[in-house]
Parts: structure tokens; sequence; C-alpha cells
């Protein structure tokens, strides 16, 4: 196996990640990561070299706009899969947070939601998910500036319900 082959088998878990944060379906997700894979291993004489997990990132952003332009007349609607929740969550209290910051970030419009996947999530810089996205830093800053005041708003004290015992 090559030393590229080997890189690209290394990204999987983080492209994962992305794809489910870009399709909101597991399925979907899969679907989109074996499509990025197969077309990257298809393109692989067209990687300059430099970085390919963000020139990976940027086949998956371009073939799931590319699946959302194939969609668009008949969005479909996706329930949040509360069979995927972390098994790590034991307190009551965080599991309602946790459910809480999963519904937020699904209410965001997919621009911001990318942005925010690629720069908290993934740790991208601005100019590399400006990049990925072919977008200016400018938008990348506005995006992402919009996404975190919209969950700031809508995880405030007020729109958690806090459980307490009844002891």
């Amino acid at each position: 196996m090559s030393r590229q082959s080997q890189a690209m088998l290394d990204l999987i878990p983080q492209l994962r990640r992305y794809a489910r944060s870009l399709t909101r379906s597991s399925h979907d997700a899969e679907d989109l990561l074996q499509d990025c894979l197969t077309n990257a291993v298809e393109n692989e004489a067209s990687w300059r070299g430099t970085n390919l997990r963000a020139w990976m990132t940027r086949i998956m952003t371009n073939l799931n706009y590319n699946n959302l332009r194939k969609n668009r007349r008949t969005p479909p609607h996706i329930p949040i899969n509360t069979t995927d929740s972390d098994p790590g969550l034991q307190s009551p209290n965080l599991a309602v947070e946790h459910y809480a910051f999963r519904e937020a970030v699904e209410k965001l419009p997919a621009d911001q939601r990318s942005v925010l996947m690629l720069v908290a999530i993934e740790g991208y810089s601005y100019g590399e998910t400006a990049e990925i996205l072919d977008i200016p830093v400018g938008t990348v800053m506005s995006r992402l500036s919009r996404a975190r005041h919209f969950l700031a708003k809508q995880l405030s004290g007020n729109n958690i319900v806090e459980l307490r015992s009844s002891r």
C-alpha cells in the first residue's frame, strides 16, 4: 500500500464526521464518504502533494454541493438519529445538553454548519476553510460568527430545561 493510500485511510474518521455534519444522516454520510474516497483514488494524479486532508475535504464539499443541487426540488426531512448519541453520556443533564446542541447545529443553514464544522471541529484555519469552500476568508469569519451567535441563542439558559432529581 502506498503512503498516499495509507494517508487517505487515516483520514476516514475525520471525513466521516464531516460528511455526517453535511448530510445530517448516517446513511447519506457513508454514501458521501464512499463517493469522496472513490473520487480521490480516481483523481489521485491531480493531487499536488501539499495538503491531502484539505484536498479530500474539498472533494467531499464539492460532491455534497453537487448532490444538493440535484435534490434541490425535494429537500428531505431528516430526523435526528438518537441511536447515534454518545454512549459516554452518563448524566441525564449532559445527555439533554448534548441533544440540544445537536438539535441546534441541525438547524443551522448548510453554509454556516459546514464552516463551523471545518473550523471548530476539524481544526482548519480560516484560510484553509476558505480554500476548501472556495469562498473569501471574510465570508468564513462572517458565517462562523453567525453560526456561533445562533448556537449561543439556541442554547441559552431559556432554551434548555434542566432536569433535577425529585428527592
